[in-house]
């Protein structure tokens, strides 16, 4: 029996997502302004939590535009670098979040804030990502250092960040004009977002991030657990390949989201400077070998398979050199580019896998489209390519959330058609290939139920075995083909005849039984008669002349039988009963206190 399946409506939800820095840095005053459809809407809620994690938007006149200035040569100091500013020596940045690629010199960003009140003006500086391996904050009024902060992932000693937000420091602002210097350096793709932003303000806006990324990592947490218990039950190898898909990009995602430092390794600096790039590496790795499993790829392209390891051989020793080395600006530009070439991989895969029909293909082929596309925008958001924003940014998280929940619905899919040929499988080795009766194993499962209700609590229970007379001849005579044809007449009239809840089967050669719950003996007899009846009335020509067909037909009542086998024992010798009696009859054990009789 298929179950038909419904398909969930896909919602989607739009909304405006502010940029996550601007051109100017915005001073407000105090006081102004988570089976398929649980899948699906998993995703959407994730999706939905990780827009609302964009910054508020924030619009201030007074912000004074950003310049920057390229370090060259020898390191600046704070009075250095403003005095070059107040030379014209900074250049003003373009519109959106300033960006300056891969191995980038040391970056100094100025901004000024004019703050006409009389009281100090606290306000939070979130900056940069979350790789960025250092960060000084200078703030100087008059022209002379009135604070300096300092942060980064590249040194135990330094603050770390606070998830995908970036860097915090807290900022007082005196009366008057201050000039605040930040100075960027890493050698990974160097991205300076920038928020200044009430206190208030920023608590609000960590916790929504919080809240999104809890939710996303719950989600794929889900994801892990259940296909882990599947492949421990089941033993498949493409959900294992899953769990460590998406368990590896989950490591990813609180690696390059500050997540990882901040909670997991902190002060871990070193760590910290190469983990994202070799997890990239291993998500491409882990995203191949399941490509792979999942869609057979060794059956239907075995070069392919050689390609795709000699690529994930050659990636792992590449990242593995970089790291060894120390060479982190070779390590970074590796592990970007084995993830653009491995989201290409992944579809040409999926096209393989559906020009040969694969199950699941067409599945597959959509998430590594979604994760490939996910993949790319993140890595030109941050390197080069697209502007950097929030929905940009976290584009990898939604494209694999995406990936991962079609990904399961694949696998879910699968596991479903295994179980459907499973079924079929077990239902036609239960039935006999030439009637499709139920075959003698199938009846002694079905009937041993019954046998244990009646003789537990002693239901009427009754028997009927039926051989078909003279078979031999019929298939001496006019060929097995015919015998065959009287075979699967003579099924098809014991099914008719037959009540919902009897058990009919083809016990052996031209021999069937039928075991009748909740029947007596005398019902059991009534029973064969119409059996017998339908037999005589099975039309078969030859030659234009009719092929008679009769049987003998055996009825037992159970009345205390020690055993299943015995009942049927004692039907079948009834059958015999029958044949010695002329044959075309029904023999059978009288109810209790009668003689044997026959008919």
């Amino acid at each position: 029996m298929t179950k038909s399946e419904r398909n969930p409506k896909r919602g989607a939800c739009r909304r405006t997502v502010p940029t996550l820095g601007t051109v100017h840095v915005h001073v407000r005053a105090p006081g102004s302004g988570v089976p398929y459809r649980l899948l699906l809407v998993g995703l959407f809620l994730v999706l939905v939590a990780l827009l609302q994690a964009g910054p508020a938007d924030a619009a201030d006149a007074r912000a004074p535009a950003l310049a920057v200035l390229l370090e060259d040569g020898a390191v600046l100091g704070a009075e250095q670098a403003l005095a070059l500013q107040r030379e014209g020596r900074f250049r003003d940045l373009p519109a959106g979040v300033p960006k300056f690629g891969i191995g980038s010199r040391p970056v100094w960003i100025h901004l000024a804030v004019d703050h006409a009140s009389s009281e100090p003006l606290p306000r939070q500086l979130l900056t940069g990502v979350p790789w960025v391996e250092r960060l000084d904050v200078f703030v100087l009024q008059d022209g002379q250092v009135r604070s300096v902060q300092q942060a980064g992932d590249g040194d135990a000693a330094l603050r770390g960040p606070m998830g995908s937000l970036g860097f915090a420091f807290d900022l007082s602002f005196a009366p008057g004009r201050s000039d605040v210097l930040i100075r960027a350096q890493t050698a990974d793709p160097l991205v300076m977002p920038l928020r200044l932003l009430p206190l208030d303000e920023a608590i609000e806006l960590q916790r929504r991030h919080d809240y999104g990324f809890g939710l996303l990592y719950g989600f794929l947490l889900a994801l892990i657990a259940y296909n882990a218990m599947i492949f421990i039950g089941l033993r498949h190898r493409s959900h294992l390949d899953y769990v460590l898909y998406v368990g590896t990009f989950l490591l990813l995602s609180l690696a390059y989201s500050g997540h990882g430092i901040a909670r997991l390794w902190p002060g871990q600096a070193g760590f910290q400077q190469y983990v994202i790039l070799v997890l990239m590496v291993v998500l491409a790795c882990m995203g191949l070998r399941f490509a792979s499993g999942f869609l057979r790829l060794e059956q239907i392209a075995p070069r392919a398979v050689w390609g795709v390891r000699g690529f994930c051989l050659a990636a792992l020793l590449a990242i593995g050199a970089c790291t060894l080395f120390g060479l982190q600006s070779a390590a970074v530009f590796t592990a970007f580019v084995v993830v653009q070439v491995f989201s290409v991989l992944m579809c040409l895969i999926g096209v393989v896998g559906l020009r040969a029909r694969q199950d699941g293909a067409p599945y597959f082929l959509a998430g590594a489209v979604s994760g490939m596309v996910g993949a790319s925008v993140t890595a030109m958001a941050v390197w080069r390519g697209l502007p950097f924003t929030e929905l940009t940014f976290h584009a990898a998280e939604f494209g694999f959330a995406v990936d991962g929940t079609i990904l399961a619905l694949a696998l879910a899919d699968r596991m479903r058609r295994i179980r459907v040929q499973q079924l079929q499988a077990e239902h036609l080795a239960a039935l006999d290939p030439l009637t499709g009766l139920r075959n003698r194993r199938a009846f002694a499962e079905q009937a041993a139920p019954v046998w244990s209700t009646a003789r537990r609590h002693g239901r009427p229970l009754s028997v009927i075995v039926l051989d078909l007379d003279h078979f031999k001849r019929i298939n001496d005579s006019h060929g097995h083909s015919i015998g065959d044809a009287v075979l699967v007449a003579a099924a098809r009239a014991i099914e008719r005849d037959c009540r919902a809840g009897d058990i009919a089967a083809r016990w052996g050669g031209e021999e069937f039984i039928v075991l009748m719950p909740e029947t007596s003996g005398q019902q059991a007899w009534a029973m064969a008669e119409r059996l017998l009846d339908s037999v005589r009335s099975i039309d078969l020509s030859l030659g234009g002349e009719r092929l008679g067909v009769s049987a003998s037909v055996g009825v037992a009542e159970w009345r205390g039988h020690d055993d299943l086998e015995e009942l049927i024992r004692e039907a079948d010798a009834w059958m015999y009963a029958s044949k010695r009696a002329g044959r075309d009859r029904v023999s059978g054990s009288p109810p209790a206190g009668d003689r044997a009789f026959a008919g």
